[in-house]
């Protein structure tokens, strides 16, 4: 499995989550979830909106409008992140809500506060380390289908609207530019700097470094409040993972529509979202 993460405490030059290459399996990325096992779900809603979050899945969710809505997409969802992950297909058992946040954020347009249980639990570094390894492959992911993309700066109409954070981004470049910059945003929020300029995934990476060195440090047991909302590092990396997936979801669409309006005859569904 390459590189043994040292014990906690110990100060290592290389990052535990480096030289691990995409051999994704069950056992291997630490994913809960087994032939038979159930799917937990934690539901965070204003009300208005509705946004589900797989537990056992780091950064896998769905939307709607209520919660029977979102409950009904659990099993695609878990379908094309078993796909995006290279994992074979099995029977899962029940899908359960576990846990329940109300908050005042624009959940309607995939807003949100919620700190899971899963966010809390204790982490040792050969977890880390796997959760580590799904947060860069997510961002090459990410990249990857912006590369893939031609038609970067048509406009999408349907995406012209203002949201809770400014202008909805209208076209692929826009989307891209949006995730690149929020990864400074997910760092800050436990009191990580990371100096701007250099690519996506040179910021990706050495995010990921200042994590694991935070990580040595206090483990995640810390819980830090920034603007009114409780961070950890496990929840800093399922929200990397969580927007990339998001947003690419967005590219996704973008192509879809453009194939649709033949302006171009194919596109790559890097995520696996199967979108028609």
């Amino acid at each position: 499995m390459g590189f043994i993460a040292p014990s906690l405490g110990q100060r290592q030059s290389t990052p535990p989550y480096t030289g691990l290459g995409l051999d994704f399996h069950l056992g291997l990325m630490g994913l809960e979830l087994g032939p038979g096992d159930n799917v937990s779900v934690a539901v965070e809603t204003n009300g208005k909106g509705f946004i589900g979050f797989l537990a056992e899945l780091p950064g896998a969710f769905v939307r709607g409008r209520d919660e029977a809505e979102i409950l009904s997409k659990v099993d695609w969802e878990v379908k094309t992140y078993f796909d995006w992950l290279g994992i074979p297909h099995f029977s899962l058992g029940r899908t359960r809500i576990i846990e329940r946040h109300s908050c005042q954020l624009m959940v309607e347009d995939a807003d949100g506060e919620i700190l899971l249980t899963a966010d809390r639990s204790s982490m040792n570094q050969e977890e880390f380390r796997r959760l580590a390894a799904i947060t860069r492959y997510s961002g090459k992911t990410f990249v990857s289908l912006y590369d893939s993309s031609q038609l970067r700066d048509w406009v999408d109409s349907s995406r012209v609207r203002k949201t809770f954070y400014g202008e909805t981004p209208k076209t692929i470049r826009e989307v891209f530019n949006h995730v690149a910059g929020t990864q400074h945003y997910y760092l800050s929020r436990v009191g990580l700097d990371v100096k701007q300029g250099g690519s996506f995934l040179d910021i990706r990476e050495l995010g990921l470094e200042r994590i694991w060195n935070l990580f040595q440090d206090k483990g995640n047991s810390l819980a830090y409040r920034v603007d009114g909302e409780s961070w950890t590092v496990k929840k800093v990396l399922r929200r990397f993972i969580w927007h990339d997936r998001i947003h690419g979801k967005a590219i996704t669409r973008i192509l879809a529509k453009q194939k649709r309006l033949g302006l171009i005859e194919s596109y790559e569904d890097s995520f696996r979202f199967g979108l028609r």
